[in-house]
């Protein structure tokens, strides 16, 4: 009983560790809080906006921080990078498929910021959904 206990804290602190560096090292999230299985954001800049509404269904708290912490290595990856640098990019996780969604430069850039996403370690696949103008 110790043993699931010590497991339990130590997921609920990957989570909250998670989910405080996701949130502070970009201006934008597609997840935010722990919460309830749905999730919804929005992110804004100008007359570019994106609107992520997720539902998500964990069978425990690791689940959940284990997404986080893929979340927060591709926004980590792409602020590196710069290709979404003041561009309304929204990121989310469900079971290590990573969905991207916003507004990036160029079809290139969109491109460029899907590979980085799959490149990112754990991720096990990716939705590319952004667009460009």
């Amino acid at each position: 009983m110790r043993n699931y206990r010590n497991r339990k804290r130590t997921a609920v602190a990957t989570f909250a560790i998670a989910s405080l560096i996701g949130g502070g090292l970009l201006a934008f999230s597609a997840r935010a809080q722990p919460g309830p299985p749905d999730s919804s954001s929005s992110v804004s800049r100008q007359n570019d906006s994106v609107n992520v509404t997720a539902e998500h269904h964990y069978n425990s708290p690791a689940e959940r921080a284990h997404d986080d912490l893929l979340i927060t290595e591709v926004k980590s990856a792409l602020a590196r990078d710069g290709v979404t640098d003041n561009y309304p990019v929204a990121v989310d996780c469900d079971h290590g498929k990573i969905l991207l969604s916003g507004v990036v430069k160029s079809a290139q850039a969109a491109q460029h910021a899907g590979d980085i996403a799959a490149a990112a370690q754990g991720v096990t696949g990716v939705k590319n959904q952004l667009t460009w103008h």
